[in-house]
């Protein structure tokens, strides 16, 4: 394997450079002239080779040869990303196929597959193929662990340890819980999950032991049980409840599963509490279980096939930064040439799906990380590596200004395209000027001496006179001007400076890190020439980039003077300059953040060189500084002081007159059990209680034993979840599952009787297909119950045909009978499950489509409240009156659309009359919200970032109050609007508040801004920044609101009569 991140340090520049070229698709002296005085402009642009700092110039127009693109190549058919296969260098030595690589790679480690003459050759290929797959392996792992966990009860000298008793499955059980198929920091968390969970069972069955105890020995037994089923079972089995859905943790779901499990076999089946003993035989057994099961998974995760958090952290750093690459290109791309072709390419589809599922997994892989690092001491290691993540979301943000910028200036493309529509113009389609030069989205390489031998081409024609923007915009006063002309003649000087940061960037992103390591054999080698060719690349960059606007900014006037001055045409004018300057500003922003990057990677590089171990952690009498020092580059505001209201305000429907009653200070204290998650702790405990009352009666106890109730307690606990349609679809699982477990357990039983041999290899099989599902499918517990009920009916009748119980007769006892053992399991799994979908559904019912619309409607509310005032106002000393009305509080938005968007998933699970679920619109709906968010976050971002406006926006900001507030109350009010909507059921109004057009009144009293300042000295264009922002977010809510408008408009179209009924 190659090292991870290591750069061919003496790597020839040519042969780079000459990975990224194509052919010209057309020779210059054949394309059509933009304009007449352009026929033979020479453009010339410089580009920072990264591998040598060395700066190349660039003939853009006039020259003839050969071409280098930003564009990945189309062989690239992932994107541009790092896979499993792809080498270190794939796309820089040479190897242009990942098939070529993989199958040379085969070769060299005497993996030749093409030797099928033998007889079993074809057997041995597909065992090959099997294994080299990273499902196969971890089916195998898990299959290894079942197989491991079953002997504590086919063994007999293990099953002694255990005791006389029959719950010995429990071992397999606990094994398919926690199984090996995880990495290391995964297995840990897990562990520690796993005996916490046990320390509160064994801490819940002691303390009811001994409650029953002392009200036996004082002759109120009676009284004793009550205690225990109301405080032991109801609370303690209802704190389970409340815990798994507080956390909604996978391994925090399993965790409760068992302490569910180990607490009630205690309090319902053994009948200690219930005869008022006191005895740890089954405390000690079920501890001695968890301990086999656990120590058989960890042995096997850390030994077999062992993956690794931090080798996963880093293969999604790496695929991130492939995707930076393609993304930054093709983006680049589409705005230069003002097409939406490369957004559109499978190339960019796939950089970006692969964007996001990285970016998703990235917080769990460096969880599970943590708890590696701090295993093996090396918490500074983790503080960089939290770093690196944190500096990556960064670029994400980035990426993401930059796509709001392009498909804002696409979006205003398309606009002028059907305006112009019917009539003829200079400019047939967009951007003629960018077309121009960028025909087949490449510009010109640099000089032969610095490019491969085989790259020759003609020299660019000499003493070619390059016009003036002045000049340009001049001519095309004279003309149509308009502002997509601007916007041309903006990417024609502009275009090249942009398109040379790029090329820099993306050899850059291209060759970091690029292979998976975390051990000093592949260690982490950064290129020294990287920092200083991208600061190098910035410098000219931002010249370039000063000049264009700067030229830009004050030559409008050509054109204005030469026309009617209207709004909708300065509007359009201030759109483009918004568009072209916030995408310059953020491409920008990107590079400077690459630096930190890469100061990043060069102090991991420094450490590995002398690692150190500390094992800080477990000094907890000490403050760690240094592991929260520095924790993420996010600036994140303080809260703002609340002011507290005047005390007669703060009761809804009461008269402000009226003193606060005495009454109305107890409702406010009790609100803690107005909460969703609080009552269902409650409905949880409660109805657990009133399940496991037969067992503390004399009269029904023998019922409940008979056909064991405990494991229908046990399916009540596990299908019990917050909404009505999460618990039919585990409900319906649940029974499935122990149905096909049950008939698998029967046949096993009936073709290998009581053979411990054949019964352990069954298992093995019936595992297998059992952990696909459970590792692959999306209700991966269906393949737990097929197994849990598997173990609890063939393993547990191998343990009555050894004697390990005596009191099981009514089963057959050491001749058990399966089909009884297995039909009554059966039985009770349905009546568990159908008393928790009986309690969800009538007590304290949760519906997911009622959450979902209620949870919409308080979203809709909250960013009402947030644009009630301008965001802006933060930065000239403004206050917010409540933290819920600060548009830093998207992050909290953020975490509640993705919890609404799972109760998508659960609503279609409940049965409602009016037919099914629509689960289509309300996807958009959320699709269109997390657009919102996700630009009302860049907004954030760069509030936070840069706080205070210096003089220069704080003028800005003053200049524009009006148009602000006119918009923000427009935009305000179709957030109330939506919210009241959805909570009623209501059709929306025909007539709502136009934001285009107060927004274009906006763009206009900045244009106007600009001609007031035009022609003072020292005037940067940095200062517009944020206003560029603030036009692009507002840009992207407006379009945001008018698909909620739409998608409401389907569901709730028609108004009924019922819905008028006083």
């Amino acid at each position: 394997m190659p090292p991870f991140g290591r750069v061919e340090r003496g790597l020839d520049t040519s042969a780079t450079l000459s990975q990224t070229m194509a052919p010209d698709a057309q020779p210059a002296s054949s394309r059509k002239p933009f304009r007449t005085s352009f026929k033979n402009a020479a453009r010339k642009s410089s580009v920072i080779v990264p591998f040598t700092a060395e700066r190349v110039h660039v003939g853009d127009y006039g020259t003839t040869g050969r071409t280098f693109t930003i564009r990945p190549s189309s062989s690239d058919t992932d994107g541009g990303l790092s896979t499993d296969t792809t080498p270190l260098l794939d796309r820089r030595t040479g190897i242009s196929s990942v098939g070529q690589y993989a199958s040379r790679n085969n070769e060299e480690r005497g993996l030749d597959y093409s030797d099928d003459d033998t007889r079993w050759g074809w057997l041995i290929k597909l065992v090959r193929e099997l294994l080299a797959k990273e499902n196969t392996k971890k089916i195998l792992k898990c299959t290894l662990a079942y197989f491991l966990g079953s002997l504590a009860t086919f063994v007999t000298p293990i099953a002694a340890i255990l005791g006389k008793n029959d719950g010995k499955h429990m071992v397999a059980t606990i094994a398919v819980y926690f199984h090996p198929a995880r990495t290391v920091g995964s297995m840990v968390e897990a562990t520690i999950w796993a005996f916490t969970a046990m320390f509160y069972s064994i801490f819940v069955s002691l303390a009811s032991m001994a409650t029953a105890c002392f009200f036996g020995d004082h002759e109120m037994l009676g009284l004793g049980h009550a205690l225990v089923l109301i405080i032991f079972c109801g609370g303690g089995l209802g704190f389970i409840g409340w815990c798994k859905q507080k956390m909604a943790s996978p391994i925090v779901g399993v965790a409760a599963s068992l302490s569910s499990i180990f607490i009630i076999t205690v309090l319902t089946k053994e009948g200690f509490v219930q005869r008022a003993e006191f005895s740890m035989n089954k405390i000690t057994q079920v501890t001695l279980m968890v301990f086999m099961a656990i120590a058989c998974s960890a042995l096997i995760a850390f030994t077999v096939w062992p993956t690794s958090a931090r080798d996963q952290l880093r293969m999604s750093m790496v695929k991130s930064t492939g995707s930076f690459s393609g993304m930054l290109s093709l983006i680049t791309n589409s705005f230069i040439t003002g097409s939406e072709e490369d957004l559109k390419r499978s190339t960019y589809i796939t950089a970006a799906a692969n964007h996001r599922s990285v970016f998703t997994a990235l917080n769990k892989q460096l969880a599970e990380a943590k708890l590696e690092h701090y295993v093996r001491g090396t918490e500074t290691q983790y503080v960089m590596d939290r770093k690196l993540v944190d500096c990556m979301q960064k670029l994400a943000q980035h990426i993401g200004g930059l796509q709001s910028a392009s498909q804002s200036q696409l979006n205003l493309l398309q606009q002028h395209a059907n305006e112009s529509t019917g009539r003829t113009t200079a400019i047939n389609t967009p951007l003629t000027a960018a077309r121009h030069f960028t025909t087949t989205g490449t510009f010109y390489t640099p000089p032969a001496s610095a490019l491969s031998p085989f790259a020759t081409h003609s020299p660019p024609t000499p003493n070619a006179e390059i016009p003036t923007l002045g000049a340009v915009l001049e001519e095309s006063a004279e003309g149509d001007a308009n502002p997509v002309t601007i916007f041309e003649q903006f990417i024609f000087h502009l275009g090249p400076p942009m398109k040379s940061l790029v090329y820099t960037l993306k050899i850059m992103l291209d060759n970091l890190p690029a292979e998976p390591s975390s051990d000093r054999n592949n260690p982490i080698a950064v290129n020294p020439r990287f920092r200083e060719s991208l600061v190098k690349a910035i410098e000219l960059y931002s010249e370039a980039r000063a000049e264009a606007l700067d030229a830009l900014y004050k030559n409008l006037k050509v054109i204005t003077g030469s026309r009617d001055r209207r709004e909708e045409w300065a509007a359009d004018v201030e759109e483009v300059a918004g568009c072209c300057g916030y995408f310059s500003y953020c491409l920008q922003e990107f590079a400077q953040e690459m630096i930190v990057f890469l100061n990043i990677l060069e102090q991991m590089e420094a450490y590995q060189e002398w690692p150190t171990r500390s094992w800080s952690w477990l000094k907890f009498w000490k403050k760690e500084e240094s592991l929260s020092s520095g924790s993420s580059g996010v600036i994140t505001a303080q809260p703002d002081i609340l002011k507290l209201p005047d005390p007669s305000k703060t009761i809804p429907n009461v008269a402000r007159d009226q003193p606060i009653p005495f009454t109305y200070k107890i409702w406010k204290m009790l609100r803690i059990f107005r909460r969703d998650d609080i009552k269902f702790g409650i409905k949880v405990g409660g109805g657990a209680a009133l399940y496991a009352l037969p067992a503390f009666i004399d009269s029904t106890r023998p019922i409940f034993a008979h056909w064991r109730g405990e494991w229908g307690l046990v399916s009540y606990m596990i299908v019990m979840s917050m909404t009505i349609g999460q618990t039919n679809t585990s409900g319906l699982l649940r029974v499935l599952g122990t149905i096909i477990g049950a008939i698998l357990a029967v046949i096993a039983w009936i073709v290998f009787p009581e053979n411990p041999y054949a019964l352990s290899l069954f298992g093995c099989v019936i595992a297998m297909p059992c952990f696909h599902i459970i590792l692959n499918w999306k209700q991966s517990t269906f393949g737990r119950f097929i197994l849990l009920t598997y173990n609890l009916s063939c393993l547990y009748a191998y343990s009555l045909s050894v004697k390990d119980d005596d009191d099981d007769d009514d089963e057959g006892g050491i001749n058990p009978i399966i089909t009884d053992i297995a039909f009554h399991r059966v039985v009770s799994v349905i009546i568990g499950v159908a008393w928790g979908v009986f309690v969800n559904q009538y007590i304290w019912p949760i519906s997911a489509r009622t959450k979902l619309r209620k949870g919409l409607s308080v979203l809709w509310l909250r960013m009402a409240l947030i644009w009630k005032r301008d965001p802006l106002l933060l930065t000239i000393g403004g206050q917010v009156e409540k933290q819920y009305m600060s548009i830093k509080e998207e992050r909290a938005l953020q975490s509640a659309l993705l919890r609404l968007s799972s109760l998508i998933a659960q609503a279609p699970n409940e049965f409602r009359l009016k037919g099914p679920f629509p689960v289509g619109e309300y996807q958009k709906i959320i699709a269109a919200n997390q657009s919102i968010l996700d630009a009302c976050h860049g907004l954030s971002m760069m509030i936070s970032k840069d706080p205070q406006a210096n003089a220069r926006e704080a003028d800005i900001l003053n200049y524009t109050e009006a148009e602000r507030k006119d918009l923000c109350a427009r935009i305000s009010h179709l957030f109330y609007v939506l919210a009241s909507s959805i909570k009623l059921g209501f059709p929306l109004p025909e007539t709502l508040p136009n934001t285009d057009r107060a927004r274009d009144r906006f763009l206009a009293k900045v244009f106007a801004y600009r001609e007031k300042i035009r022609g003072e000295e020292g005037k940067s264009d940095e200062d517009f920044a944020m206003t560029y922002a603030y036009i692009l977010v507002i840009g992207t809510i407006n379009q945001g609101l008018q698909e909620l408008i739409d998608s409401l408009g389907r569901l709730y179209g028609v108004l009924e009569e019922e819905m008028l009924e006083i």
